[in-house]
Parts: structure tokens; C-alpha cells; sequence
């Protein structure tokens, strides 16, 4: 059982890490088309958000710097690398603390948008450093497309927790409601 699980959350990991960052390159694809600039589905953060529910903090956390650092690669700026990381991380911890609030404390829409704002300010804090405090005014036109942005993740990502919840694939990550597997299905490898 513990090879079985640690394999399957390593897989899954992966799968999310990889996923985020295809989602990401998509995501700075739509975003050359909006008019105003920042602007972004924040496709990726339906990834983040799904693995800060089912992995500990510690896996959560290498999966967001590692799709910031595979990101960042890809597009070979450091300041986009600084720009994503710093977003990112506030999101992270901003979700996070309110996802093991208390049960049920703040739904995962809520818990998005909460990601979507923070992770702009966490840009925006960054830019600082670049551009000057006049980067601030960003966060006018940021965080009406932050809540817009964050109730479309955290939409996708309650459809996606019951699928994934349902399915058979992941099954020791996934089946969070099931305290303990029946021995037989253990024993049997099932």
C-alpha cells in the first residue's frame, strides 16, 4: 500500500505539474488578446487549487515552484520567473490558510477568489521592485478580473472535485471521505 500510494501521489503531482504549466503557455496565449494589460483566465490556478485540496502542504507547495520554475524557464525572463513566483506564492498561502480554515469555512469558489486577488497583489508587489509604486493602479481593472477569474476556477475545480472523487484513478489521493480502504481490496492490490 505505501509503494502503491507513493507512486500515485508522485504521478499525480507530475500530472499537475505539467498541466499547469501547458494551461500556463495557453493561458499568456488568450491573454495577448485582452485589452488590458495583466489581464488572464488563470487557467493554471484550476491545477494549483485541485492539488492544494487533495496534496499536503509540503507537495503543494513543490507543485506550484515547480510549475513557476518550469514557467519561467519556458519563457526565459527572469522577471517573468519574480512576477509568477511572487503571485503564486501569496495565492498559495492565501488558499491554502483558508482551505484548512475549519470544514467547509469557505467554499472553494470563495477560497479561489481569495487566490485570484492575492495572486495580483502579489504581482503587483513584485512590479513594485520593477516599476515603481505607480504600478498600484493596476489593481483597479486587476481585482474586478481577479473575482471574475476566481469564481470561474473555483466553479471548474467543485465540478472537477466530484469527478475526481467518484473516479477510480488516484484512488488513495482522491478518496479523502474514505477513512480507511477495505482490507480485501488492500490485500488484493485492487
Amino acid at each position: 500500500m505505501g509503494h502503491r500510494k507513493t507512486t500515485e501521489k508522485l504521478v499525480f503531482i507530475a500530472l499537475l505539474v505539467a498541466l499547469s504549466v501547458v494551461l500556463g503557455i495557453f493561458d499568456n496565449f488568450l491573454s495577448s488578446f485582452a485589452s488590458a494589460q495583466g489581464v488572464r483566465l488563470g487557467l493554471a490556478n484550476i491545477v494549483i487549487l485541485t492539488g492544494i485540496y487533495y496534496l499536503s502542504f509540503r507537495e503543494a507547495l513543490l507543485l506550484v515552484i515547480l510549475k513557476s520554475v518550469l514557467s519561467g524557464l519556458l519563457f526565459g525572463q527572469f522577471m517573468y520567473f519574480t512576477i509568477s513566483i511572487s503571485g503564486t506564492l501569496l495565492s498559495f498561502f492565501v488558499m491554502y490558510f483558508l482551505l484548512h480554515l475549519g470544514k467547509k469555512a469557505v467554499s472553494l469558489i470563495g477560497i479561489s477568489v481569495a487566490g485570484g486577488i492575492s495572486h495580483n497583489i502579489g504581482q503587483i508587489i513584485a512590479l513594485i521592485f520593477y516599476n515603481g509604486l505607480i504600478v498600484v493602479f493596476n489593481l483597479l481593472w486587476l481585482i474586478p478580473f481577479g473575482i471574475g477569474t476566481g469564481v470561474f476556477v473555483g466553479y471548474i475545480v467543485t465540478l472537477l472535485k466530484k469527478y475526481l472523487d467518484k473516479g477510480q484513478v488516484f484512488q488513495t489521493i482522491t478518496n479523502k471521505s474514505k477513512e480507511k480502504l477495505d482490507w480485501e481490496q488492500i490485500i488484493n492490490g485492487k
